[in-house]
């Protein structure tokens, strides 16, 4: 379960405008976005029982907010699957886009890989698949090829086979973890799995500076540190949004 959402201001003045008086149609969006249930994606399994039971209406008041989001063209509901994508959820939640070597593109790739290709998992393809370089793994290989031939192509070949394997063999990082190099795989498990706790506040501090982690961050990690809620996945987007500041 995700320890917090992102919703920006903006959504006021552009996604939900189309919904505005709407309650139903709010309510459901702030479900969707700020759900246990959700992802860093905005695609996920959620059948509208669930909705209904969560934000306490009827679920046919459930079904009728939901149906204006998906009109509004805010998100896409799969009823067969009770799978939901939440058009814009991956860009305020990750970023609007990645760089080529991005750790958060092989997490990405990882839970959508999870997903079976249908018309929602691969619309929601079609939309990140050059802001996150989805079309270079190896494991979304269906879904490149599911795509229709008039779709963008990327701005770079696709990587070898070969040149995967070779860096797969030679040329990894070491292994995140608190007392190691700091630096990761790239594999979900890994990605996703929290730092171990310092033996003391000194310890985290001077492990989170070693990771480059501006000094006006640096309470907030390490609270989170401490808490045994840090991982290599948070850690490189907090780096990311700094360099991005910076």
């Amino acid at each position: 379960m995700r320890k917090f959402a992102s919703i920006p201001p903006r959504v006021w003045q552009a996604d939900l405008k189309a919904v505005r008086g709407k309650l139903e149609a709010l309510a459901v969006h702030y479900h969707l976005t700020t759900s246990g249930h959700a992802n860093m994606l905005g695609l996920y399994y959620v059948p509208i029982a669930y909705i209904a039971h969560e934000i306490g209406c009827p679920e046919e008041g459930a079904s009728k907010g939901l149906l204006d989001l998906i009109e509004s063209k805010i998100c896409s509901y799969d009823h067969q699957r009770e799978l939901v994508w939440v058009h814009e959820m991956a860009a305020d939640q990750i970023a609007p886009q990645l760089s080529p070597k991005d750790k958060r593109v092989k997490g990405v790739a990882d839970q959508l890989a999870m997903l079976p290709i249908c018309p929602i998992t691969l619309d929601f393809y079609h939309r990140y698949r050059i802001a996150f370089h989805l079309y270079d793994e190896r494991n979304l290989e269906e879904f490149e090829l599911s795509m229709p031939e008039d779709v963008e192509a990327p701005s770079k070949p696709l990587r070898s086979k070969e040149k995967d394997k070779e860096k797969d063999l030679g040329k990894g990082e070491g292994t995140s973890g608190f007392r190691g190099s700091g630096k990761s795989t790239g594999t979900s498990e890994t990605m996703f799995t929290p730092y171990p706790i310092p033996a003391s506040s000194a310890e985290g501090k001077t492990f989170l500076l070693s990771q480059g982690v501006p000094v006006d961050e640096i309470d907030a990690c390490l609270r989170n540190l401490l808490g045994g809620n840090l991982s290599p996945y948070e850690l490189e987007g907090i780096l990311t949004n700094a360099r991005s500041a910076a």
